[in-house]
């Protein structure tokens, strides 16, 4: 058996932090599988008794039925043999049964509770925190948990029962020979614990280099198109030859550690019996002993090593479960950021206004404490994201300081500006995705902090740069703006948003599949599909992120009368670096130093020949000789 790898699967040579605590949390979740454990340990027990019975049994053949000759009474405790090991390996069976189910059932609810509360979870969790992390999380540790309960937990309990129940059972039949066992036990216990060590060790450094090496991996074939681009590929097959040259060496240390715990067992089982066999004859010699206790001895020895075997193979294994669990239980603790009051109301029917009141904001920072007349607490963690203490000097540096508008009703409000100048933040307090650290957010008058997140965010549409598209087929993707719409709401939306053509040309029409992330999809056909879901998702504010940044003219103009269409009648905020597609606005913020510096409709902010002037002079004298989007072809408001 390799420990670690192939059915066992890959142990990470890690343990828990606080392994108490984890089984008291371990402990807390198996509660409502009580009656299934207490089943379990009935049966472990009987499966227990019935193994230390067996060798009593032989040993009693021997002396009463063997060296006498009674055939018959031997064929009686023959049948008597059979049925205490059947009974041991019956009840066994069904104890592993029961763990098996129970397993699987304990992990697939830990799955889905850590799925749902990694989906409640705010952004700013998730943006402290690495996606493959987190699924490892799900996967891994979680994988990890069910293969103990389903197995190691029941083998690793089993024998320390059976190796226990054997020291008594060997004091029972010859006090001499135990003690003479109990003389060696030291020496077995030293040698065992310097080798799980040492393969805990190993297996700690395999699962680092294995860390490794998948992220040269993942990094390497999904950036494929830049490695060929740059000829990079003699450079990359050395990393990786390098990385997984320290992966196979690990691995070769690991394994000659686990494979030099069977042979060393054995010969340590092999020296036992010799003492054993010689102490026990010599007294058997004397009379003072059986011949069939002292056969029934060393039957027991052997039962002696082998648990002691499997209780240094499971260490390990049993470690690395609580370590995953420790991992998830870490995770299950943090308390999102943004959260609803518990007496929230949602947020009915809206008009669409929209007002920033003095909104300062920090990524470093958390939101202070909820004041006691609005209800409880944020419930966030002390320390998260960076968050500096009192007594320090300083903290992080705002991204927003004072920022006020006001949205009325259908107005279209564009936010221009240098990258990195908070224009996305903006539309991302507005979202409610972060608590502001001061000021408030009003939607017809209600501070979104009082409503409840799911009824705000229904009222909002938003669409992004960079769409995200999920797996499955075209009209799905579409639907997910509003779950119960039919398949002609579907297709009406596609149609507003000028996808139905090009959806109507593939292969299955609106029920082709989209393939990860949407890759078989243009940029621009990606970008139409997630307008024709805001469409149909019939939000009464818009927002627009870059939403025709990265596209060709004719697929802008297409995007743009999409767009002029969902803009009709709903307030909207417009992220755009192209200044002709805002021209039409309402009122144009632009946003620098993390400040509104300027306000005005594009004419105003142009005669006012500052900030916004030099921006939009520069970037048409950019395109003016690319020929850029022609003037009648930008959003304009009816």
């Amino acid at each position: 058996m390799r420990l670690g790898f192939g059915g066992g699967g890959m142990l990470t040579g890690e343990a828990a932090g606080n392994t108490r605590h984890t089984l008291k949390r371990m402990a807390a979740y198996l509660r409502p599988y009580r009656p299934q454990l207490l089943i379990v340990a009935f049966f472990v027990t009987i499966s227990t008794v019935l193994r230390l019975f067996g060798p009593m049994l032989l040993g009693r053949a021997i002396d009463l039925y063997i060296a006498p000759g009674d055939a018959a009474g031997l064929r009686i405790l023959a049948l008597q043999i059979v049925a205490v090991y059947l009974g041991a390996a019956g009840t066994s069976a069904v104890q592993g049964l029961i763990m098996v189910v129970l397993g699987q059932r304990f992990v697939s609810d830990i799955r889905e509770g850590l799925f749902i509360h990694l989906q409640q979870m705010s952004m700013a969790f998730h943006d402290r925190n690495q996606v493959g992390d987190l699924m490892s999380r799900i996967t891994n540790d979680s994988e990890a948990i069910n293969r103990t309960l389903s197995n190691g937990l029941i083998e690793f309990t089993s024998n320390i029962l059976l190796l226990g129940g054997t020291f008594v059972a060997m004091f029972l039949l010859n006090w001499q020979l135990a003690l003479a066992m109990l003389v060696l036990m030291p020496l077995m216990l030293l040698i065992t614990g310097e080798v799980t060590r040492r393969s805990r060790a190993a297996f700690r450094t395999v699962q680092h280099n294995l860390g490794a090496l998948n992220a040269v991996m993942e990094e390497n074939i999904t950036g494929a198109r830049v490695v060929q681009a740059f000829a990079r590929e003699k450079d990359v097959y050395a990393t990786f030859h390098e990385v997984n040259s320290k992966y196979r060496k690990a691995g070769m240390t690991a394994d000659i550690i686990t494979a030099a715990l069977g042979p060393m067992f054995t010969t340590m089982m092999t020296i036992t019996i010799a003492v054993a066999a010689l102490l026990g004859g010599w007294l058997a010699i004397g009379g003072i002993l059986e011949v069939g206790v002292l056969a029934a001895f060393i039957i027991y020895i052997m039962n002696f090593f082998r648990p002691m075997r499997g209780i240094a193979m499971l260490y390990n294994q049993l470690q690395s479960a609580l370590a995953g669990a420790e991992r998830i239980f870490q995770t299950l603790d943090v308390e999102p950021t943004v959260t609803d009051r518990p007496d929230a109301p949602p947020l009915a029917e809206i008009e669409g206004e929209v007002v920033f009141e003095n909104v300062s904001f920090s990524y470093g920072v958390e939101p202070p404490p909820t004041p006691a007349p609005r209800g409880r607490g944020n419930g966030r963690m002390p320390g998260a994201n960076g968050r500096r203490d009192p007594g320090e000097e300083s903290g992080p540096e705002r991204v927003l300081e004072n920022i006020s508008l006001h949205a009325r009703p259908g107005a279209t409000i564009a936010l221009v500006g240098p990258t990195g100048a908070g224009k996305t933040t903006i539309i991302s307090l507005l979202s409610r995705f972060y608590d502001v650290d001061e000021g408030s957010i009003r939607i017809d008058g209600h501070d979104i902090r009082d409503v409840q997140q799911a009824s705000l965010r229904k009222q909002l549409g938003i669409v992004l740069q960079d769409t995200f598209l999920f797996s499955g087929t075209v009209r799905e993707n579409i639907r997910y703006g509003r779950l119960d719409a039919t398949d002609e709401e579907v297709a009406a939306a596609a149609e507003l948003a000028n996808a139905d053509s090009f959806i109507r040309l593939l292969p299955r029409g609106y029920n082709s599949q989209v393939s990860e992330q949407g890759n078989n999809f243009s940029e621009g056909q990606r970008q139409l599909i997630a307008i024709a879901r805001a469409i149909l998702a019939d939000p009464r504010i818009l927002i627009l992120d870059e939403a025709t940044s990265s596209v060709d003219t004719r697929t802008e103009v297409q995007l743009q009368q999409a767009l002029l269409r969902l803009l009709e009648g709903r307030t909207a905020f417009v992220i755009a670096h192209r200044l002709s597609t805002i021209r039409n606005a309402d009122e144009v913020l632009v946003v620098n130093d993390h400040r509104i510096i300027e306000r005005g409709s594009h004419e105003e902010l142009l005669a006012m020949k500052g900030f916004y002037h030099d921006l939009y002079t520069s970037q048409y004298m950019r395109v003016k000789g690319a020929q850029s989007v022609p003037e009648g072809q930008v959003v304009r408001r009816n």
